[in-house]
């Protein structure tokens, strides 16, 4: 009989940030358990507030079913001798399967002749597998830090204090950290905080809900839009919505009750992003403001419990609130009394990265490439590209950015502007971070974009220079985020940036310091950046087979690389194409040892050989103007009238002739061809999808 798994983790309030990945990673591990075990099981959901964390498997199998297992051992020849008798193989293999040497059949393999054992084996209850398998994937939950409490070894994010573990209605035994399971679980820490008794996860539900505590994650996030949208009436004002906030409320309530405060005006003078900054990070506040959207002198608040007299709750938000805004309303105008200029020195106080120098350095470097790049990419802007570059890292040292990191380059354009610097270059500070991750805005500035690929490819050259490159999935630099930022604007500009020549300016810059910058590290910094374009490439829609055909043969400029893939992609299923892929593919292995392209025309064969190299020639004319103008899909139009001619070369001309000048002149023939093709693509990388 198929039958409910219920458990619930009861423990102190959990960190709102650490429930969502520890679900997942719970949800993930009893999943596989559960088919190791080959135990059938219907939907596994997880759900959490604060002080649980919840799992549900429905419909679990009460049984393993029975199994017939055919277990193969060593070669027959080498479990029996000559005289037919078991050797210690034979009888190793026998005793490790609990079995006797007359158990061992033959079996007949595709290898040849293998002893095996067949075992019957029978499945076990499911109630006799749970206990293990729930203990060691509680244990197993990861956390960004856990703790040990009391005389206890057991590593968890918060104290545990209860255990509720039922399968089919029954408890299941658990032991973790001295607190044994029960049927038992806890409502609301204030308003709720009997023990009750659950049957089941709908049960439990039933009763969560009347101790005060809302279970459903999805519920009570839209329970706390409600409840904020609802507060923020009373202002005249609406909700400015962060969703990370909200996800982050939703996991610090189980019973959650909107208020609506309010701040002094004085407060408004701050920028909209301190405002906001201060309010979500440091007090988990939501910000409110008027039809036009600017910011009102208000505030909602979101407690975990129903207050009697909602006036004493208000003064408490808005007494915690003012000392905050207080302290940032200070720093702002401290700040302001130093120009980002003068702040510069201070960067040599801030180390960038251990063996990479000190801010200032990375400042002075990345003034350095990005001029360089503004130079022949917007050389209107190389002025103030220098300049922003120039004061890009200066707002590390206020008192802001030290109190909130995140606002480093938005509190930089604030303090630029207050400094009378051009517009163009306060802009361009705050963009430099741009994007912040994968999918956030770009720079939307010229002058930012700029800085920011400078700053970019100046930490992921000097990180590569150390020997510090990502591994696997570790990459504690973030080298795959600078790397697809770099990508995602030169495509969104449409800029043509030679990678390899501009990475050695960035290496050059790092002087004297003790590093890896020759030929070798910048081809490995291209590379890496090449898998990262691919990968997002192929993301985005594109071939596999296109993108390999196109960065195989050349990856140095990512707009010149967009549009050779995009002229493969177009003329990819083109009945002409697919054959000529074929000959194509056809060409690159008959030519894999052979290097020269210079044809000796006096030993061309007249006939197809000849006519071949003729059409070649009057393509290749063709094709130069169009390659240099990148217009990819004109060229590969005129190298598809090179079908017919190769075609019929190799169905009348034999390549491997016996006299070695004529081979080698053929060979140079089918090799000048593969280089123009080899301009647009690997054309034989396209012979599948083609097909």
């Amino acid at each position: 009989m198929s039958q409910e798994l219920f458990i619930e983790i009861g423990t102190e309030e959990i960190p709102a940030s650490y429930i969502k990945p520890a679900l997942g990673h719970l949800q993930d591990t009893v999943t596989a358990r559960l088919s190791e075990l080959n135990l059938e099981h219907g939907p596994v959901k997880t759900t959490a507030t604060p002080r649980r964390l919840c799992l549900v498997v429905e419909d679990l199998a009460g049984c393993q079913p029975d199994q017939r297992l055919e277990v193969m051992g060593p070669p027959r020849t080498a479990g029996f001798d000559q005289d037919n008798k078991p050797t210690k193989a034979a009888i190793g293999f026998a005793a490790s399967r609990g079995a006797t040497v007359d158990d061992i059949q033959i079996k007949e393999t595709a290898k040849g002749e293998y002893l095996m054992v067949v075992q019957e084996v029978v499945g076990q209850p499911s109630d006799k597998l749970l206990p293990e398998l729930l203990t060691k994937a509680i244990l197993a939950m990861p956390f960004p830090k856990s703790m040990r409490w009391a005389d206890h070894d057991t590593l968890f994010a918060r104290p545990i204090q209860w255990l509720c573990a039922l399968y089919s209605g029954e408890i299941v035994p658990l032991e973790i950290a001295g607190v044994k399971s029960s049927s038992s679980s806890r409502g609301h820490r204030f308003n709720g905080a009997s023990e009750v008794a659950v049957q089941d996860f709908r049960h439990y539900r039933q009763e969560m809900a009347r101790l005060q505590v809302m279970v459903d994650m999805d519920e009570r996030q839209a329970q706390v839009a409600r409840e904020i949208n609802e507060a923020a009436k009373s202002s005249g004002g609406e909700i400015v919505m962060d969703q990370t906030l909200l996800a982050t409320v939703t996991n610090l309530v189980e019973s959650p009750h909107g208020v609506c405060g309010s701040f002094s005006q004085k407060f408004l003078e701050l920028p909209d992003e301190v405002l906001t900054t201060s309010m979500a990070v440091n007090q988990k506040y939501f910000t409110l403001a008027d039809d036009k959207g600017a910011l009102l002198p208000y505030f909602v608040a979101v407690n975990n419990t129903e207050v009697k007299d909602l006036a004493i709750s208000r003064q408490g938000h808005e007494r915690v609130l003012r000392a905050r805004l207080e302290d940032a309303l200070f720093f702002f105008n401290e700040d302001r009394k130093k120009t980002l200029e003068s702040r510069r020195p201070s960067l040599e106080g801030v180390i960038f990265q251990a063996g990479l120098g000190t801010m200032a350095e990375k400042a002075e470097r990345i003034q350095g490439l990005a001029t360089h790049l503004a130079a022949s990419l917007a050389p209107e802007l190389t002025e103030e590209v220098a300049r922003a570059s120039k004061l890009c890292k200066a707002d590390l040292v206020t008192d802001m950015v030290g109190e909130f990191p995140s606002l480093q380059g938005i509190m930089g354009k604030y303090y630029a502007q207050h400094d009378g610097e051009q517009a163009q270059v306060a802009e361009a500070i705050a963009d430099h971070y741009r994007p912040l991750r994968a999918g956030s805005p770009l720079p939307e500035s010229v002058a930012g974009a700029l800085v920011s690929i400078a700053d970019r490819l100046d930490t992921i050259s000097g990180c590569f220079a150390l020997g510090k490159r990502p591994t696997g999935a570790t990459d504690p630099y973030g080298l795959r985020r600078h790397a697809l930022a770099v990508i995602h604007i030169i495509n969104a500009r449409g800029w043509q940036l030679p990678l390899a020549a501009t990475i050695s300016k960035a290496l050059a810059q790092y002087g004297a310091k003790e590093m890896e910058s020759g030929p070798e590290t910048v081809a490995a910094i291209v590379d890496f950046i090449k898998g990262r374009y691919s990968n997002d490439k192929v993301a985005a829609g594109a071939s596999g087979e296109s993108v390999e055909a196109a960065t195989s043969v050349l990856f140095d400029d990512i707009h010149d690389c967009n549009q050779r893939i995009s002229a493969l992609e177009a003329i990819a299923h083109d009945e002409t194409f697919t054959m000529l892929a074929g000959s194509f593919k056809r060409v690159s292995n008959i030519i894999k040892e052979h290097e020269a392209s210079e044809v000796d025309e006096e030993l061309l064969v007249p006939g197809a050989e000849k006519g071949l190299w003729q059409s070649f020639q009057t393509v290749a004319e063709k094709c130069a103007p169009l390659l240099g103008s990148q217009d990819y899909p004109g060229a590969l139009a005129a190298i598809l009238t090179l079908k017919d001619p190769i075609d019929t070369f190799f169905d009348e001309v034999m390549v491997m002739d016996k006299d070695e000048k004529i081979k080698a002149n053929r060979l140079s023939l089918l090799n000048a061809i593969a280089q123009l093709f080899r301009q647009i693509g690997d054309l034989a990388k396209m012979y599948t999808l083609a097909r």
